[in-house]
């Protein structure tokens, strides 16, 4: 009987120790949130000269990134032609790392906003494994990625932190 009460003891003060989600980080500029593990560094980055913001926390074995953009087309353009920019945005950032996907389809954010999810193998800035989701939300575009080693890549927090990231109107 002891042993049970005290088996009982062990059981439920160790179920409340379940690792804590990493905080939310959150850009009312940007109108996204994700949960990044820790603060990002944010810095401005033309991307094809277009403004950009890159959102990013480095790990010892990868990155998290967070790139967005606001496209400098008509929202009813970005509508209209929103395969053919998450086609090209998916290509420009695999010419970017030297990649060579091994993976991907379309998704839709929330029931609506388009994208893509993807994996690839990246040769630049260093031979590792790149997953990422593009999303596009009227003239807005998100590059959501994981770069890293392939076990940063395919773990349970790397997939957590693309699962997180949200749009918020």
């Amino acid at each position: 009987m002891y042993r049970s009460v005290l088996f009982l003891l062990i059981a439920v003060g160790f179920a409340g120790c379940a690792e804590p989600q990493p905080p939310e980080f959150l850009s009312k500029e940007h109108r996204f949130r994700v949960r990044f593990g820790s603060p990002p560094k944010v810095y401005d980055q033309p991307d094809n000269g277009i403004p950009t913001q890159l959102f990013t926390v480095v790990a010892p074995n990868g990155a998290y990134t967070v790139r967005a953009y606001e496209l400098p087309v008509p929202a009813d353009a970005a509508a209209q032609t929103a395969d053919r920019l998450l086609d090209e945005a998916k290509g420009d950032l695999l010419r970017s790392v030297g990649g060579t996907p091994t993976a991907g389809e379309s998704v839709v954010l929330a029931g609506k906003y388009p994208g893509r999810a993807f994996a690839a193998t990246a040769a630049r800035p260093q031979p590792g494994l790149l997953r990422g989701r593009i999303y596009l939300a009227g003239t807005r575009l998100y590059k959501v990625t994981v770069f890293g080693a392939p076990d940063f890549v395919n773990s349970p927090d790397a997939t957590a932190f693309l699962d997180s990231f949200m749009i918020v109107e």
